[in-house]
């Protein structure tokens, strides 16, 4: 083990590459992503947008991540999260607000680091 994660050592890590080659997860998460660009006036996009930065949150990581696609998939749920924030109707009360403020405060770090 390098480290206390659960993707921190070899065998973790090869199913992790195992797991995204076969599912191709990454690509399908992208793809969603990318839908921040689309015009969406009545914000239909927005839940799952919302479920595609929830994915980058729990699997956009160095070892579980294809590490080619990381910084750039990292910076799209980035760009998405700033279009969830725009939504008036998803984002209604103040505690919505925060919880996706916090992810995205999240995401800004693992994309420095």
């Amino acid at each position: 083990m390098w480290d206390s994660k659960p993707w921190d050592n070899d065998r973790a890590a090869d199913w992790f590459a195992k797991l995204m080659e076969q599912t191709d997860l990454p690509s399908k998460v992208r793809k969603t992503l990318l839908l921040h660009k689309e015009k969406d006036p009545y914000g239909d996009n927005t839940p799952i947008l919302r479920s595609a930065v929830y994915c980058v949150l729990q699997f956009c990581r160095v070892y579980v991540w294809p590490i080619n696609d990381l910084d750039n998939d990292l910076a799209l749920a980035i760009d998405a999260t700033k279009k969830i924030l725009t939504d008036q109707e998803y984002c209604y009360s103040d505690e919505i607000v925060d919880e996706i403020n916090a992810e995205l405060l999240e995401l800004k770090q693992r994309l420095k680091t």
